[in-house]
């Protein structure tokens, strides 16, 4: 295995390794994740499994398509000495899994404090409305 093989980014999808999907509204998002309120340019995954969620921040598909409305303005400001990097990034734009241009956040059944184990209250809420959905 030669070192661009060992350094090479590879998704791999949460529900693969066992994670279950689900979906919260704004308003459910909003609540559970006060300093990370869900605006239009950004869409969430969430996934879950009996010790941690995980919650993946991506581009919104508005902002997807309104930046690819815009790519020749940005070309004309950017110049087209930075081309090569516009066409890069618009390529992470719309492969953002493949080339790991997301933001990933993990929340913990237990939290580890002074020896001892704590149950989060947090991911306790979001199971709360997880299982709330559910009945």
């Amino acid at each position: 295995m030669g070192k661009e093989d060992k350094d090479k980014y590879t998704y791999r999808n949460p529900v693969d390794r066992g994670y279950k999907q689900f979906k919260l509204s704004k308003k459910q998002h909003n609540y559970l994740f006060p300093k990370r309120k869900k605006k239009w340019n950004a869409r969430y995954e969430y996934y879950y499994s009996d010790e941690r969620v995980i919650m993946q921040q991506l581009s919104s598909y508005s902002a997807i398509v309104l930046t690819t409305v815009l790519f020749p303005v940005l070309i004309l400001f950017a110049g087209l000495s930075n081309f090569k990097e516009a066409i890069t990034e618009m390529k992470w734009l719309f492969n953002e899994k493949k080339y790991g241009k997301f933001s990933e956040d993990w929340i913990n059944r237990y939290i580890h404090q002074e020896g001892s184990r704590i149950e989060s209250k947090r991911f306790s809420n979001i199971m709360f409305v997880i299982k709330g959905d559910k009945q």
